[in-house]
């Protein structure tokens, strides 16, 4: 079974993705709570019943999991592994940094060490990095192949989940996933406020386009906006509510005079979901 976002009208892709951020931006939950969630719920969308975050060490050349979902006689938490009998030994050299396995007896890895050792038939899996430097890898597996193959979109809504979790690491002194992590969470904790906030900008199409167009440069003109958009009756509402708007937010500034918008002092907090959201793809234009 596919996903189903990827097999959805473009009308379901906002409500998943707003439930998708209320999960991996909960202020009151710790990051590995939210992992924990966020596997359960995406091994049921991925039609495989164990998902799991690894450390690699290379130095040792071994496999820990850190956090493992799901039934799994192999899969222990914390318990190291030869890198050797990993299917993720192959997931960090691949050039994408991304490998997908929708059937592994049909795809030639019967005698391959990692599935004599784990006996997974379907494997996605990416890489997660930390300061450009390997940390590990944030994969779904399942002892049966799955019915549909493996495609490219879910491929990318796994990249996705890999990019939460290298920035949550990157904002956290402690680890942030380990399971000796008992004090709340310090740092850059996101308020529930700024999660509605969030929100409530990116459920307009407009304001995404807006926002996304700040990713790769500092400031950018409203007629650039306006070509971007493509559409004739956009104008009004861009300038009379959708600009208006995010500046009132502090995601953008908004120069009337040069008539030109420029990241604000709060573009760093919707940034990460802007950024994730282009990645993925899902309805922005060129």
């Amino acid at each position: 079974m596919t996903h189903s976002i990827c097999t959805s009208e473009e009308d379901g892709e906002l409500p998943y993705f707003q439930r998708l951020w209320r999960t991996l931006l909960n202020p009151n939950v710790e990051p590995r709570t939210r992992l924990e969630q966020l596997f359960e719920a995406e091994t049921e969308e991925f039609d495989m019943n164990c998902a799991f975050l690894s450390h690699i060490d290379l130095e040792t050349k071994t496999q820990r999991f850190e956090i493992v979902y799901g039934p799994h006689e192999v899969l222990k938490s914390d318990v190291p592994v030869p890198l050797s009998q990993s299917y993720c030994r192959k997931t960090i050299t691949d050039p994408e940094g991304t490998m997908a396995v929708s059937d592994a007896l049909a795809e030639g890895w019967e005698d391959d060490p990692a599935y004599e050792t784990f006996g997974l038939r379907s494997y996605l899996g990416t890489r997660v990095s930390v300061d450009d430097e390997l940390y590990g890898t944030l994969c779904f597996v399942d002892t049966a192949p799955r019915d549909e193959p493996i495609n490219d979109k879910e491929k990318a809504l796994v990249e996705m989940y890999s990019q939460w979790v290298e920035y949550t690491m990157a904002y956290w002194d402690e680890p942030a996933f380990r399971e000796t992590r008992t004090d709340t969470i310090e740092g850059r904790a996101v308020s529930s406020e700024a999660i509605d906030s969030m929100m409530d900008a990116l459920k307009s199409r407009t304001r995404r386009v807006i926002l996304m167009a700040l990713l790769d440069t500092t400031g950018t003109s409203i007629t650039t906006l306006e070509r971007r958009l493509n559409q004739e009756n956009d104008r009004i509402p861009l300038y009379h509510t959708h600009v208006p708007k995010l500046a009132n937010a502090e995601y953008i500034t908004w120069d009337n005079e040069t008539d030109t918008i420029s990241k604000g002092p709060k573009f760093s907090e919707v940034e990460p979901l802007v950024q994730l959201l282009k990645d993925y793809n899902t309805e922005f234009p060129e």
